[in-house]
């Protein structure tokens, strides 16, 4: 074995694929359903992707900027996850280990390309058929976006990698329950729902969350008075704390649904447990939004109707998450035969 790690991630992506229940024949039937609905929305999709054409500055940049801080950040979380790992012991040869190393943290831009050539080349096989002349502008927005991430991950080399901290179980970045005392033991899936919550604080550090303010920063307009910039940090906060809490939900439901797999638990009751505390979190970061909107001098039913629609896209991924979680994934294989 030549290249060992990318040989433990060809396997991992294999077997995710594989509970995911993605098929080569669903992925032909997903390409022949998106080409028809290319044909169909022809006339459509021209005036957004002039629009890309003419801000294809901007759309690289971005791409640069979003690649660079997302493969460093893949790199620093998986060298630390290989320093950890048994196969940091296999003798590999030195060039080998580098190329495997780049090609494993760089593979979120890899792909990011991939699906870029593959959706520019059906909209260009469109447009030909059409007879458009708008082709060479769906091929300047495929170049502009590829090379932004390009140039983002030869940036993300430039990013300065953070120390390897191995926090304990105990963190204090997670919060702590008062001391009570002792009461009578009464089994329950009550505890689920607080998962998620204590998982979005152990990853919203306080080195994270400063890095993901700079670029909101860097993007205020010049004259912005200190209290709107205040207020738009604070929404983007709920926005990335919302989505922290949902990427909780998804990786805990996870890991509590192998761990209750020998139980006989309904999948009902866990979800109840899960939607419960996180339905009012987002109910809170519903609340918290639309007053922030009302410090904007946002009127009373815009102000309403945000929060509104952020409680209900909040409930509803959050619920469809578990659903798909829980009742349409395969059940997990407690042991199999070698």
């Amino acid at each position: 074995m030549t290249a060992p790690r990318l040989a433990a991630a060809k396997l991992i992506l294999v077997n995710r694929r594989l509970r995911a229940g993605v098929t080569p024949a669903g992925a032909l039937l997903l390409c022949v359903g998106a080409l028809m609905v290319l044909f169909w929305l022809e006339a459509t999709v021209v005036p957004p992707l002039n629009w890309l054409r003419l801000h294809s500055l901007l759309c690289a940049g971005v791409a640069a900027i979003a690649s660079a801080f997302m493969i460093a950040r893949r790199r620093a979380l998986k060298r630390a996850e290989f320093a950890r790992s048994w196969l940091a012991a296999v003798p590999v040869r030195a060039t080998t280990a580098r190329w495997e190393s780049l090609l494993i943290e760089t593979l979120p831009a890899i792909a990011a390309i991939g699906l870029l050539a593959i959706a520019s080349g059906s909209y260009a096989l469109v447009l030909l058929i059409a007879k458009d002349s708008e082709i060479f502008a769906l091929l300047a927005v495929w170049a502009t976006s590829s090379g932004g991430i390009a140039v983002g991950v030869i940036g993300s080399f430039l990013i300065p990698q953070p120390k390897a901290v191995d926090l304990p179980p105990g963190s204090r970045y997670v919060p702590h329950p008062k001391s009570r005392p002792a009461a009578k033991i009464r089994p329950a899936l009550s505890a689920l729902g607080s998962w998620p919550i204590r998982q979005a604080f152990a990853w919203a550090q306080p080195k994270v969350v400063a890095r993901a303010i700079i670029p909101i920063l860097v993007m205020m307009p010049l004259g912005t008075t200190a209290d709107t910039a205040m207020v738009v940090i604070g929404l983007s906060g709920i926005i990335g704390a919302l989505l922290l809490v949902w990427l909780g939900v998804i990786s805990a439901s996870r890991l509590a649904r192998r761990w209750l797999a020998p139980l006989p638990v309904r999948a009902a009751e866990v979800i109840r447990a899960f939607l419960l505390p996180v339905c009012a979190v987002v109910a809170a970061a519903s609340a918290l939004e639309v007053l922030l909107l009302l410090v904007l001098s946002v009127s009373y039913r815009t102000a309403a109707e945000v929060g509104a629609c952020t409680a209900v896209v909040g409930w509803v991924t959050v619920s469809g998450g578990l659903i798909w979680n829980w009742i349409f994934r395969p059940s997990p294989r407690l042991w199999t035969r070698p």
